[in-house]
């Protein structure tokens, strides 16, 4: 029961024994089921007990209720990306003391590291985890979805793709949060599994149609003409009518975080289709929506450098700064990123040992590790490609025979 809760709470926050705050009004076994809301008991005793800690019990049980919603309002503005009531919410919450009762601290500290990843604090989020984990106490099993939750989405911010998709994979089907499907589709859409990013990018759009998450529609939405164009692509002129409509989507709902990523998937797809001046427009149009210190500017820089470069649109001074302005952003805030911005800086300064020697030994192993088949396929086809012209038979040998190895035929089964 809620008050037996609470008197728990407060009897511990201000240091009484049981024996100390049952004196004169109970026995300290009493108290001890009150408090683990396995007995009846009177109101005239919660009213003695209260007053021995100095607290209204019936103003603390509304707090508490109060509570109790104020945390569902936090978790469904972070679904909904809603950023400014989740600063509302998130500051009526941290007033609240309440938020330090067993009931309430994993969830408030699990949907605090939710918080932490919408605003790019991962750093923050990483260390609200790990604290998470070291509690010596066993996670409800919402509490152990949630948890799994937060930490793909932590995976995912951070790269690593291959761990995002294992670990939210083991949600199970008690967890009624889908939205987490969402973010399955964005991780298997980042290792390039165009199959199950679509199928997953269905799921979450049929959870957030039903929960009229118009915000996470249109995102959803932007995922899967991501899909549909990488498994067969698309006329560039319905291309552009699509993401024309979500632009407007976007504007209508004044979402500037929205506009950024639909220019950004958009170039990225003119890039790919070799519209080097469309897709410099683009980028240009997402980068002026953003700071240097937002989290996706980086990624946004690195195509916008690709795209300048292969349509030799801007001078390799120009284009050597943008480099140096990615590398110093990206140690400066320890991002994994830091290593394409490398890469810009070798090839710009013609550097093509010292770029291939990079790729081979720093750029393959962390996409390796993150699973990003696609880029993997990418730079070892590059690398293969340097080999055999500059006469590395040997390591081209080598390189070719462990991607052989590698495949599977697919008439054998294990």
């Amino acid at each position: 029961m809620i008050e037996g809760k609470i008197l728990k709470y407060y009897r511990e926050k201000k240091g009484y024994t049981q024996e100390q705050l049952s004196k004169g009004i109970c026995s300290v076994s009493h108290l001890s089921k009150i408090e683990r809301g396995i007995t009846e008991y009177s109101g005239e005793i919660t009213t003695f007990l209260s007053k021995q800690l100095k607290i209204n019990i019936q103003d603390e049980v509304r707090n508490y209720k109060g509570f109790e919603e104020t945390l569902e309002e936090w978790k469904q503005a972070i679904v909904m990306l809603d950023t400014e009531n989740m600063k509302v919410k998130k500051a009526a919450l941290d007033a609240n003391q309440l938020k330090d009762v067993p009931d309430f601290q994993v969830h408030y500290s699990l949907l605090l590291a939710r918080h932490y990843l919408v605003t790019y604090e991962m750093e923050k989020c990483h260390k609200l985890m790990e604290k998470i984990k070291k509690l010596d106490i066993n996670l409800s099993p919402y509490e152990n979805n949630l948890y799994k939750h937060v930490q793909g989405i932590y995976y995912f911010s951070i790269g690593s793709y291959k761990d995002s998709i294992e670990v939210l994979k083991k949600i199970d089907s008690s967890y009624k949060s889908q939205e987490y499907y969402y973010h399955l589709a964005i991780s298997y859409h980042a290792v390039h599994d165009n199959t199950l990013a679509y199928h997953y990018a269905q799921k979450a759009l049929h959870y957030f149609q039903e929960t009229l998450n118009f915000t996470r529609i249109l995102d959803t939405e932007t995922l899967i003409i991501l899909q549909l164009n990488a498994q067969s692509q698309f006329s560039l002129n319905e291309t552009r009518d699509y993401y024309y409509k979500l632009v407007q989507s976007a504007k209508k709902i004044q979402s500037a975080d929205r506009l950024m990523k639909l220019y950004y998937n958009f170039g990225e797809e003119l890039f790919r289709r070799k519209h080097f001046e469309e897709a410099k427009e683009y980028l240009e149009e997402g980068l002026a929506l953003m700071k240097e210190e937002d989290f996706l500017f980086l990624t946004l820089l690195d195509l916008y450098i690709n795209i300048c470069y292969k349509g030799n649109l801007k001078s390799k001074e120009s284009l050597l700064s943008d480099a140096k302005k990615g590398q110093h952003l990206s140690k400066k805030r320890k991002d994994q990123r830091y290593l394409y911005f490398n890469l810009h800086l070798l090839l710009l300064n013609g550097k093509e040992d010292s770029y291939y020697d990079y790729v081979e030994k720093k750029v393959l192993p962390y996409l390796i590790q993150c699973g990003n088949k696609v880029l993997i396929q990418h730079y070892e086809v590059k690398l293969f490609r340097y080999y055999m012209e500059s006469g590395q038979i040997e390591k081209a040998w080598a390189l070719s025979k462990k991607i052989m190895l590698a495949e599977k035929s697919c008439y054998e089964l294990d």
